[in-house]
């Protein structure tokens, strides 16, 4: 992949002591054979093979950084203060494209929109189907829409640099949410894609520490919300939650006969 002059979309990638997964997002977005993107990775001073990989890559790689910081939102601030490109996306070790032109198409549907938006499943460690995401990808997407939660795949978020916010590092696991709340609420044109953007690694940060992400996304929603709103959200969410598991029970079976048919 040749390294653009002026990228369209910069993508970076957060990451510490997780080379396996490293290759596997490095290798997703050299699938992409996308000459308008550049790929930035920043590394918490990792003692796995995650340098040699970066070394092994640098063909597609444009920017990398390697110290210790403050945990993964201070690394992605990092990343931020990097980039060239027009709008700005994150991948975590792990993640992947949903498939080889997902970057492409995203190309040619943008007409210069502040925010882009599509959707995206869930994935084993090994790549295979494990479920549709848990939240209904809003039709209309606004900085509003997250008093339900992060409604759209942090991966599966397109900003414009120019009003792309920085993460709030009090926030150690759900500042993802805060970021793209006051990320959205920057923006004037906003384009849902329509389309399944990323393969999300299901076992991330927030899924491992649920307490200490549960605290802080109800401050967070508290902070932009109010807590009316935010107690009126959380009640709904057991009949939300039934609702996510009928659709992901019907999403299994549709997949599992197109599998049998083909």
């Amino acid at each position: 992949m040749s390294q653009p002059k002026n990228p369209w979309l910069s993508i970076i990638t957060a990451c510490l002591n997780d080379g396996k997964n490293l290759k596997k997002t490095i290798q997703s977005i050299r699938d992409q054979q996308a000459d308008f993107i550049e790929y930035i990775i920043v590394d918490g001073k990792s003692n796995d093979d995650t340098l040699n990989i970066i070394e092994e890559n640098k063909q597609i790689i444009q920017a990398w950084l390697s110290e210790k910081d403050e945990g993964v939102y201070d690394a992605m601030n990092k990343g931020l203060k990097m980039v060239n490109g027009q709008y700005i996306l994150f991948m975590n070790a792990g993640d992947t494209f949903y498939n080889t032109s997902v970057l492409r198409n995203i190309k040619e549907q943008q007409r210069d929109e502040d925010v882009l938006y599509g959707n995206a499943i869930f994935v084993h460690e090994d790549g295979k189907y494990k479920s549709p995401r848990h939240k209904i990808l809003p039709s209309n997407l606004d900085w509003k829409s997250f008093k339900n939660g992060m409604v759209v795949c942090h991966q599966a978020l397109l900003i414009k640099k120019t009003i792309v916010a920085s993460y709030n590092l009090k926030y150690k696991v759900a500042a993802d949410l805060d970021w793209a709340i006051r990320s959205v609420k920057n923006a004037s044109r906003i384009r849902n894609l329509k389309f399944i953007i990323c393969n999300f690694q299901f076992g991330g940060m927030s899924d491992i520490q649920k307490k200490k992400a549960l605290q802080e996304r109800w401050h967070i929603l508290i902070d932009h919300y109010g807590l009316i709103t935010t107690l009126w959200c959380h009640l709904k969410i057991p009949f939300t939650y039934t609702g996510w598991k009928i659709y992901s029970l019907y999403k299994k079976y549709t997949i599992k006969q197109q599998l049998y048919l083909v």
